[in-house]
């Protein structure tokens, strides 16, 4: 399993031309379709999850899911679908709710069924509804990145039921399936502090040769 907390909208726009080049590395990667199960937390209202996946050849039915909101224990989510172009990403399409396409969704989970898909590189966003794309492409980012982050347990998401003060967990999961490889994109934090440490590292080596 794996786990992403928010991404500042700063960070994540700075970070997402690097990320985009890296998944490119994955088309190089010969592999049969395959299964795919994320998971983790969210803290806020304004928090994006974002997935990267590939497709070495066009494919028929891929298939991606969540059934997490489990009744509303967990935040209502919603999803964007979007195709690496150049050094960002196009909005191929975007759902709020859709409990339909595999079994064990509840009511509130969301979803695509995506009957043929184009080989090439691809980005799932995850977020709490609705906190929508704000244009086409990734880097315009969401409706609610401009608004200070809220925790889930004091914001009351507009679908929620205030008779039973639900949809205040933060536990998220992601499925796909019939695509090539997946991965969860790293928060900009943690990226940063790769880097920094590689640096790090670095320039102890090159202290030593000298």
């Amino acid at each position: 399993m794996h786990s992403l907390s928010f991404t500042p909208a700063s960070l994540r726009n700075a970070l997402s031309g690097a990320a985009a080049a890296a998944s490119l590395l994955l088309a190089a990667l010969p592999a049969a379709a395959a299964d795919f199960s994320f998971s983790g937390q969210i803290r806020f209202h304004n928090d994006v999850v974002q997935i990267d996946f590939s497709l070495a050849a066009p494919a028929t039915n891929v298939r991606i899911w969540t059934d997490s909101w489990l009744g509303g224990l967990n935040f209502d989510p919603a999803a964007a679908l979007w195709r690496a172009s150049g050094s960002d990403f196009g909005l191929l399409a975007e759902v709020d709710d859709d409990d339909t396409v595999a079994p064990g969704q509840g009511f509130y989970d969301t979803g695509f069924v995506l009957p043929t898909l184009a080989a090439g590189q691809y980005r799932i966003s995850l977020v709490a509804a609705f906190n929508g794309a704000n244009g086409s492409l990734l880097s315009q980012g969401f409706r609610y990145d401009s608004q200070s982050p809220i925790l889930l347990t004091e914001w009351n998401q507009p679908s929620y039921d205030p008779n039973a003060n639900n949809q205040k967990g933060g536990f998220w999961r992601l499925n796909l399936t019939g695509v090539t490889q997946a991965s969860v994109v790293p928060e900009p934090a943690s990226g940063v502090m790769t880097l920094l440490g590689l640096g790090l590292l670095a320039a102890i080596a090159t202290r030593r040769r000298a």
